[in-house]
């Protein structure tokens, strides 16, 4: 009977691992212009734990209220522990790489900030025609010509580039993108590179969580909320553990109130005026009904008066 009992007990135990299975998502990153993501690290956690966590502290937060000084100081104690649970309870961490993957690190992945200028070289102003050697003309006066003004074309065109590239340069964008691989789900954020420096990579991810409890969407930023002309440089990415500081969050949408919805009513336009006609009173609507019982009890006097017994 022991035996029965122990195995079922661990049976039971073993259901519950698997349905309160830890979800995973991989973190994929892309820098600069490289072509494909590559994978920096992993979020780690339990949702039905998560749950369970942030009910009880609800519950704990509620019940405050009517607490007497020495139980309220035991309460925050414990709301205190539980948001301690709550917090570690999703797990960011690093992946580790390899030796030849740190090396392309170092030397490939550079956090350009911001746009480079780039300016062209330009040629000279031809002064007159070509000559030899010995000094004799290989051009004619009408090919001068021709060559001065294709020089001054090219002069115009480069000019309007110049305008349009010394305008305030584009940011480039640090892109990521998480990734459930056990059901196929992917979504990517970005935001400005330059606000990566600017936080010390302070990033915070707050994951959106849906009925199921599956994530179906996030928010992606740091704690930097502007960039100083210093973060506007070359920054070069040597280590993943700069991507350290990362806090990340659960959030659950509250199912709002439904709207109401009004059947819609056409406007009757008026077509001498062309305005909506305004809507008419209650006698305007029914007064073909009203006139006629006025007339009839205006032309029958109500009926003849009862005779008075003498």
């Amino acid at each position: 009977m022991r035996l029965n009992t122990y195995i079922l007990a661990l049976t039971l135990a073993a259901s519950v691992q698997v349905l309160a299975e830890e979800v995973t998502l991989g973190v994929w990153h892309k820098l600069n212009d490289h072509e494909s993501f590559e994978k920096r690290g992993e979020i780690r956690f339990d949702a039905d734990e998560w749950f369970n966590l942030k009910q009880s502290r609800e519950q704990v937060s509620a019940s405050s209220t009517k607490s007497s000084k020495q139980k309220l100081q035991q309460q925050q104690q414990q709301q205190q522990q539980l948001l301690q649970q709550l917090q570690s309870s999703i797990v960011y961490q690093n992946i580790k790489l390899q030796a030849s993957s740190a090396a392309a690190l170092v030397e490939d992945f550079v956090l350009n900030v911001q746009g480079p200028i780039v300016i062209p070289e330009r040629e000279e102003e031809p002064q007159g025609r070509d000559v030899d050697e010995d000094g004799e003309y290989v051009e004619s006066e009408e090919e001068f010509e021709q060559r001065l003004e294709e020089w001054k074309m090219t002069q115009e065109e480069l000019d309007e580039q110049d305008q349009m590239e010394k305008t305030p340069g584009s940011y480039v964008f640090y892109q990521i993108k998480l990734r459930d691989e056990s059901r196929g789900w992917e979504a990517m954020s970005s935001i400005k590179s330059c606000l990566l420096v600017a936080s010390d990579f302070q990033e915070q991810i707050t994951l959106h969580l849906d009925q199921d409890r599956q994530v179906f969407a996030f928010d992606y930023y740091t704690s930097a909320s502007k960039c100083e002309n210093e973060d506007k440089k070359e920054f070069p990415l040597t280590s993943l553990d700069l991507f350290k500081s990362v806090k990340v969050d659960l959030s659950t949408g509250n199912a709002g109130p439904k709207a109401r919805y009004s059947r819609a009513q056409a406007i009757k336009i008026d077509n001498q005026t062309g305005k909506p006609e305004e809507e008419k009173t209650f006698f305007q609507k029914y007064w073909v009904y009203i006139l006629p019982i006025v007339l009839v009890m205006l032309f029958t006097g109500g009926g003849e008066p009862e005779k008075t017994a003498a």
